[in-house]
């Protein structure tokens, strides 16, 4: 018998990086490096999940942008920038440790003459910022911080920098000439998480089995996940007045679970159906991949599984949602799970889920028969309070085995997918 997790850690989830000026403490250096960034990037395109995904380097993400540049001409004072995707590897190794994140390119020209730019000196800049043995590289990881490299005496600045936030300018592989570029501030409040959310950055994300667990603690909700493949999304919510709100301990003011993720979700979808609902998923490079919701209850108030199917109108509407035709369980791009103190027999009557697009959050140590697909979607449990600690995969007992198999047959007898987490 095959056991999958589908709650394992996802590396690189939580790497921080801080969004710095792009000309923040510049030397004076005539033709050579005047300064180093802060955020790692692996130098070379990165192999990860066992050879079946990529991810782009610094030297892919420098000729992206010089190809873009070439020709291009900066008048005095003026700026040329872009930014495109890229691994960080936070120092890390990168075939093991990394996030999807992003380079921003900016040539300032500080001169009184026009600056033309061209493919060839553009790369032979920026490129030197990852040469071997240089100051801004790393040696054992094949990686660089970017930097700056200065043209002439404080004449012209070729800048690349990593950052795991997207611009807040409209610079995403497209050129920008109107100012230097500046990461947004990540909403955790009121709004969507990201403004102006970058659409087309996730294309050739491959969604692989990980579960963003508390999501809304993550650097960027909604976005550090799936830049990941993460196929499963959590987000805790409470009831407070007449709206459902995102929080752990506490609820945050104004923080919906509509704002933050519902929306977000739906414009991702729309985006890649072109505009308009259709079939394609929130993964283009495996568009009828599903991706799991799982809305922790925090409360146990009859409204909050209302102010929940309330809340997920523009996915119904859209045409997103997983739901029951029948008796026939319809597989779409969002799956929502109600987990904690959602109300299983609500869930299982539709009582107040008439569209039967919201599954529970079954106890695969706790078996009840009625739980079926046509009500649950996961089957989850504690591993230790289900299983007990058996130190080490060496040390499970016999005992411990049969459980284990025991609740997984019953989960998949009735259809439903095993969860064991840390919780």
């Amino acid at each position: 018998m095959e056991l999958t997790l589908l709650a394992i850690a996802v590396a690189g989830l939580s790497v921080k990086f801080s969004a710095i000026p792009l000309v923040q403490g510049e030397k004076q250096v005539t033709d050579g490096i005047s300064s180093c960034g802060n955020a790692w990037m692996p130098r070379d395109d990165v192999s990860i999940a066992q050879g079946t995904d990529t991810r782009r380097g610094y030297i892919t993400a420098v000729q992206t942008f010089c190809s873009a540049a070439n020709g291009q001409t900066v008048k005095p004072g003026g700026y040329l920038s872009l930014a495109t995707e890229v691994f960080l590897n936070d120092g890390k190794n990168p075939a093991t440790y990394g996030v999807l994140g992003f380079v921003y390119f900016e040539v300032h020209n500080k001169i009184k003459s026009d600056h033309t730019i061209s493919t060839e000196d553009c790369k032979k800049y920026l490129l030197a910022l990852s040469a071997d043995g240089g100051q801004c590289s790393g040696e054992q990881n094949h990686d660089t911080k970017g930097g700056t490299w200065q043209v002439g005496n404080n004449g012209i600045s070729y800048h690349a920098l990593g950052n795991e936030i997207p611009p807040k300018q409209d610079a995403i592989n497209k050129l920008f000439a109107g100012s230097a570029l500046g990461s947004q501030t990540v909403n955790k409040g009121s709004g969507a998480p990201l403004n102006p959310w970058p659409l087309d950055s996730l294309n050739s994300v491959k969604p692989t089995n990980c579960h963003s667990h508390n999501d809304y603690t993550r650097d960027i909700p909604v976005y550090s996940a799936l830049s990941v493949g993460c196929i499963g999304i959590e987000a805790d919510v409470f009831y407070v007045g007449g709206d459902v709100i995102i929080g752990h301990v506490l609820p945050t003011p104004g923080r919906t679970l509509s704002v933050q993720y519902v929306q977000p979700l739906k414009a991702i979808l729309d985006h890649n159906n072109g505009g308009s609902p259709g079939n394609v998923g929130i993964y283009k490079a495996n568009p009828g991949q599903s991706v799991t919701l799982l809305v922790d209850f925090k409360t146990s108030d009859t409204k909050t599984l209302d102010a929940v199917v309330k809340a997920l109108q523009p996915l119904r509407e859209g045409g997103y949602l997983s739901h029951l035709d029948g008796d026939r369980f319809v597989e779409r791009q969002i799956t929502v799970v109600a987990s904690g103190s959602a109300p299983f027999d609500r869930i299982n009557s539709g009582d107040g889920n008439p569209a039967r697009d919201v599954f529970y959050d079954a106890h695969v140590d706790q078996w009840d028969s009625r739980f079926t697909s046509q009500n649950s979607y996961y089957a989850s449990a504690d591993f230790e309070d289900a299983v007990g600690n058996p130190g080490s995969v060496k040390d499970f007992s016999q005992d411990q085995k049969n459980t284990v198999k025991s609740q997984v047959e019953k989960a998949h007898a009735a259809g439903l997918k095993v969860r064991y987490c840390k919780f």
